[in-house]
């Protein structure tokens, strides 16, 4: 399950960085959207690398993985950073 989650996840981000290189000319440029979401990509590769580990272990990073996921998702459009961001839609 977690391998199928990884993949879509690592599909949604290359196409994403295709789309930003149409849109804003790169494909990559280290907002703190973009930033946490190449954490939470990096975390659940780890999980899925991690085969070896205790139980304990796994679901400890898994957890990690799970909040650093939702920091991603709600967490992020809070930071003081993330209102200069070319990720946030609102009108100034």
């Amino acid at each position: 399950l977690l391998t199928g989650g990884l993949s879509l996840f690592t599909i949604g981000m290359l196409s994403g960085a295709l789309w930003a290189k149409e849109a804003w000319g790169l494909y990559w440029s280290w907002d703190p959207k973009e930033a946490w979401a190449a954490a939470t990509w990096g975390l659940y590769l780890v999980v899925i690398h991690g085969r070896g580990w205790s139980r304990r272990m796994r679901y400890v990073v898994v957890l990690l993985a799970f909040l650093a996921l939702q920091m991603c998702w709600y967490g992020v459009n809070y930071l003081p950073s993330a209102q200069r961001s070319v990720h946030t839609y609102n009108q100034q």
